[in-house]
């Protein structure tokens, strides 16, 4: 893919079935994104808990068809809701190529997040802005890490596209079953991390202790029954309000006789 330059493989991150890749974004497509994150609600995708991982963060999210929404009420520009589907677009062609892929992959969730410090958050915590877990089965104090319900068991693979730095703390990590670190990502605009979605795979987010980090979450399905719906709702709805907007006439009309 033209302008992305493969970072990081299983080698350099110490597992199987994992990548790192810069240049999924520019800089000013992550601003547009990162402007459009702006729209979204608190603990949003998680019944409005706002402290959903950490009483120390405030966690904000929007999908790509409440980005349509607001576009359609004005509140945001259609272009940077357009943005967000595109990169995202982008970013799971990306994943599908690099991991030689021979069968369609398909959304089956896409969040714009946000992760804010709160004002007392402190440099000395130990806690994490997301638990180690994996994304399709559910980690156990024992290291097990079960394929059934809560987990999302249909998800395949995983990816995250950043988009800021200059915040405090908030590194992506690989970690082991004993949840200690095997490798971790410093985030940076248009980075991209992508990996497998089982126990092989265990991850999380380390504490972010000052300022905002924002990144575009997406989890892929082989399983096309569970394919992301909102993705054609929110391109529809984005092109018919391309089709119906009007620009103005540079000349006046002629008033008829």
């Amino acid at each position: 893919m033209p302008g992305v330059t493969l970072v990081k493989g299983p080698r350099d991150l110490k597992g199987p079935k994992r990548m790192v890749a810069d240049g999924v974004a520019s800089e000013e497509e992550c601003k547009m994104l990162s402007h459009l994150a702006k729209g979204g609600t608190e603990g949003n995708g998680y019944e409005g808990d706002k402290h959903v991982h950490t009483e120390f963060e405030r966690f904000d999210g929007l999908t790509v068809l409440q980005a349509a929404e607001l576009a359609k009420r004005g509140r945001v520009s259609v272009d940077h809701a357009e943005m967000y589907l595109n990169l995202s677009n982008k970013a799971r062609r990306y994943v599908h190529g690099y991991f030689h892929m021979k069968h369609q992959l398909f959304f089956t969730y896409t969040h714009l997040v946000c992760r804010t410090a709160e004002p007392y958050s402190t440099d000395d915590r130990t806690d994490l802005s997301h638990p180690i877990h994996a994304d399709n089965c559910h980690l156990l104090a024992d290291g097990s890490c079960p394929k059934k319900l809560p987990a999302f068991t249909w998800r395949d693979w995983s990816a995250i596209l950043y988009l800021n730095d200059g915040f405090k703390g908030g590194e992506f990590i690989f970690a082991h079953k004993n949840e200690s670190v095997q490798s971790s990502v410093q985030p940076k605009c248009g980075r991209l991390v992508g990996f497998s979605a089982g126990e092989e795979n265990l991850h999380g987010v380390k504490a972010v202790l000052k300022g905002r980090r924002c990144a575009l979450a997406m989890w892929y399905t082989m399983d096309e029954r569970y394919n992301e719906v909102e993705h054609y709702q929110a391109r529809k709805l984005l092109q018919n309000l391309k089709k119906h907007s009007t620009k103005p006439s540079k000349e006046r009309p002629k008033e008829e006789l």
